[in-house]
């Protein structure tokens, strides 16, 4: 009777390994919270409003979508790729020869290629450390109303709005987490990611159509160049498919 409830006991603990073992594919989804860094942070007044040497937004969200594919028998090895969608936005008030009420939002829409290295792939919580290529596309909008006009200065009563004209940069993210895994079909992810946004393609265009304003990230003239760099925390949910057998 002993023999075979041990036997049984042995069976389960087997059974219990095989069922949380690591996964070939993983797609995770998340959402979170993004901190703009300086360039694109910044606090607007009437000396800095039209000086283009930040983006003047302070917070903002995001919400992912990544495939995870393992290369090596061990799982240890991943290619990662996706898409990421974030969304800032900067509200404040500031006096010039009037009264000005400033609303900005941009919006970074990411498509990224990377590669991501497991610590411990074959137990239930799995930290994770990973580099990815990106591509961006910039888009937004600004507003600014007058709210106390004066009669010796230029602006009109009444709100002005403009669009950022579309525009692409490809830089890097560099990030890392953990996995959980509740069980053979389902986890969850927690994680962080610092980036890069416009490493390549930077730009400095002199002129725009009317009712438009350029990204203009690039140097020029006594203007320096500006870094678009945010900070990611997400926590998500995770999806296994072709589970992975452990060795014995």
């Amino acid at each position: 009777m002993k023999k075979g409830f041990l036997f049984l006991m042995l069976l389960g603990v087997i059974f219990a390994g095989n069922m949380y073992a690591q996964p070939k594919f993983v797609v995770a989804v998340t959402g979170g919270y993004s901190l703009p860094l300086p360039q694109l942070k910044g606090t607007i007044d009437s000396a800095n409003s039209s000086l283009g040497e930040s983006y003047f937004v302070k917070t903002g969200f995001n919400l992912g979508l990544t495939g995870k594919y393992a290369v090596d028998k061990k799982g240890r090895i991943r290619l990662t790729f996706g898409g990421s969608y974030n969304k800032f936005s900067g509200e404040e008030a500031y006096s010039h020869t009037n009264d000005i009420s400033f609303h900005t939002n941009m919006s970074i829409i990411g498509a990224n290629l990377g590669a991501e290295y497991s610590f411990t792939p074959r137990e239930k919580t799995a930290p994770f450390v990973g580099l990815d290529l990106t591509g961006n596309f910039f888009s937004g909008k600004t507003e600014e109303t007058v709210t106390a006009p004066s009669t010796s200065d230029h602006d009109d009563f009444g709100t002005t709005t403009t669009t950022l004209k579309s525009a692409s940069r490809f830089g890097l993210a560099i990030g890392g987490g953990v996995d959980v895994q509740f069980n053979k079909s389902i986890g969850a992810v927690f994680g962080a990611k610092y980036h890069f946004a416009n490493l390549v393609g930077k730009e400095y265009l002199t002129t725009s159509a009317a009712g438009e304003y350029n990204l203009n990230d690039k140097e020029n003239g006594t203007l320096k160049a500006k870094n678009i760099m945010f900070f990611q925390i997400y926590l998500g949910v995770t999806f296994y498919l072709g589970q992975q057998k452990k060795s014995k």
